[in-house]
């Protein structure tokens, strides 16, 4: 099989495609035929080292896939040869033809679902989900503000909101990614490279702000939301996209009793009954036409590189996949 494998952690062009055996499932392991393969922004922060739990060389990245099971080991109860899943990897690389993935960490996937669409699904899904809901306490009448909107998690983060009877205010980069996060629901949206735009944000939401910010970019992304957030507010952080860590004051927390709180989802889907309760109420909304992934764009397997260069340099909407 073909399959994408990183000799050292460095820019996107340290991964290679390359030849390699096909993995052999071991106990409690599924093996499955990928029909698409999920890019995330933690991919990038693996490859480059820059992850606190960064791989050891060489290795395969890629922690989400869609397929067909074709061998399964010693003590899998769950499924069979056959059977159309979506897997989480957590030892083994998803950057490949043949991927491996733990039982416990694998979940059916609806046949109506288009693949690419399926592997947009499960890590952006079940961020959004937990940052919204799990963790978030999201209620309806309250107002979220989502950065990175325009992004997978965020166009996800969207719709559950306002499931939820959420007010959702998306704050994005440019002007065709205000237009996707309003056309996937957003009440409004505005571009963070505008000067003074808390105040556009103050202004939607009649000089009260934002109940629960979602926060993925760090740096002054995250400074500027502190410009708008209401006494009492909750702060969701799962990312520094822009590579700058958010710095929020003791001050801001204690004289407006606001909350932070950090999201690592590879963590939340430790809780296996957690995890599937999750996907279950998001392929429920999938299939109420209340959620939908959006694939921004597919790349050959070949191309990984290239996919990692474009999300690194936020020239990406929406879920990058991978087609094998």
């Amino acid at each position: 099989m073909h399959a994408i494998v990183c000799h050292q952690h460095g820019s996107p062009d340290v991964m290679q495609f390359e030849e390699t055996p096909t993995p052999v499932p071991a106990t409690r392991e599924v093996l499955i035929e990928s029909e698409a393969i999920g890019v995330n922004f933690v991919d990038t922060m693996r490859r480059s080292g820059r992850h606190p739990s960064a791989p050891t060389t060489p290795f395969t990245p890629g922690i989400e896939v869609c397929g067909r099971i074709v061998a399964i080991g010693d003590r899998v109860e769950r499924f069979q040869e056959g059977d159309r899943v979506i897997g989480r990897c957590v030892t083994h690389g998803a950057y490949a033809e043949f991927v491996l993935t733990e039982e416990r960490f694998t979940v059916s996937c609806p046949e109506d679902i288009p693949a690419a669409e399926a592997a947009a699904l499960f890590v952006n899904g079940q961020t959004a989900y937990h940052a919204l809901v799990s963790t978030g306490k999201v209620k309806s009448g309250e107002t979220v503000l989502i950065t990175a909107a325009a992004g997978g998690v965020g166009l996800c983060a969207i719709q559950i909101a306002k499931t939820c009877g959420a007010h959702v205010v998306a704050l994005t980069g440019s002007g065709d990614k205000l237009s996707l996060a309003e056309e996937f629901g957003a009440d409004a949206a505005v571009n963070y490279t505008e000067a003074k735009w808390p105040k556009r944000v103050l202004g939607y939401t009649e000089g009260r702000g934002a109940d629960l910010i979602l926060e993925s970019v760090g740096g002054k992304i995250a400074n500027g939301c502190l410009e708008c957030w209401v006494p009492g507010g909750r702060m969701v952080v799962f990312g520094k996209a822009s590579g700058e860590p958010a710095i929020i004051t003791t001050n801001e927390l204690l004289f407006g009793n606001r909350s932070v709180f950090g999201l690592a989802v590879g963590i939340v889907l430790e809780d296996e009954t957690l995890m599937r309760e999750a996907m279950d109420q998001l392929f429920d909304w999938h299939s109420h036409d209340q959620l939908r992934a959006k694939v921004g764009k597919t790349y050959p397997l070949s191309e990984a590189a290239a996919a990692h260069a474009a999300l690194e340099n936020r020239q990406t909407v929406g879920k990058i996949v991978l087609l094998p």
